[in-house]
């Protein structure tokens, strides 16, 4: 789903405190949580009720005469936009099943992959995640997963650690390593109090 000029993700970043997410601060580098969820944009509500609120109420009226509808979202912070295009269909009009559904077997179906995965059977992937409240109840707890399945590999979704039949901690990220690439050693040296160019040759 394309929404309006202004979309959905500014009235999320408007309405919450996204840099407050301890799990998403926990892989994510404050550089780039901060840069995007401290500097929102901020608009009165019937720009969200004219934009992203209106094309889901259309959403809702095409579910209703039989079209398929199918979540999808992309460049948002470590999957921040998946939650939020699910919760976006529910401010249209649509239940919470109905949300889900668009999340999971409809998206499966409509990419012909059905058949291995979307809903939870016998012979299908183990591709699934465990959550800690029930979405159906609030539609805002699709974010208290606990753990992730991919394939049969159960992971800690607080550490992504893999658990269950193995016990693998996960590798360190890229700003963890505290070592910067070797293409631009003059990073290594920016806390030096020698004043120098970044050319190496003063």
């Amino acid at each position: 789903m394309n929404y309006a000029a202004v979309s959905g993700e500014y009235y999320w970043y408007q309405h919450g405190n996204v840099w407050e997410k301890e799990r998403l601060s926990e892989f994510t580098p404050r550089a780039v949580l901060d840069t995007r969820s401290r500097y929102r944009t901020m608009l009165p509500e019937e720009e969200y009720e004219n934009g992203h609120i209106l094309t889901s109420k259309s959403v809702k009226k095409l579910m209703d005469e039989g079209v398929s509808v199918n979540m999808g979202a992309h460049g948002q912070l470590q999957g921040l936009g998946a939650h939020w295009e699910i919760w976006m269909l529910t401010q249209g009009g649509m239940t919470n099943h109905q949300a889900l559904q668009a999340a999971t077997i409809n998206s499966a179906t409509s990419l012909g992959l059905d058949k291995w995965i979307g809903s939870l059977e016998t012979g299908k992937l183990a591709d699934l995640i465990v959550m800690d409240k029930n979405p159906l109840d609030d539609i805002h707890n699709t974010e208290s997963i606990k753990y992730t399945m991919v394939n049969g590999r159960l992971f800690d979704a607080a550490t992504m650690n893999e658990i269950g039949n193995y016990n693998r901690p996960r590798s360190k990220f890229f700003w963890e390593m505290n070592k910067n690439a070797d293409s631009f050693p003059w990073h290594d040296g920016t806390n030096e109090e020698e004043e120098t160019c970044t050319c190496g040759k003063h």
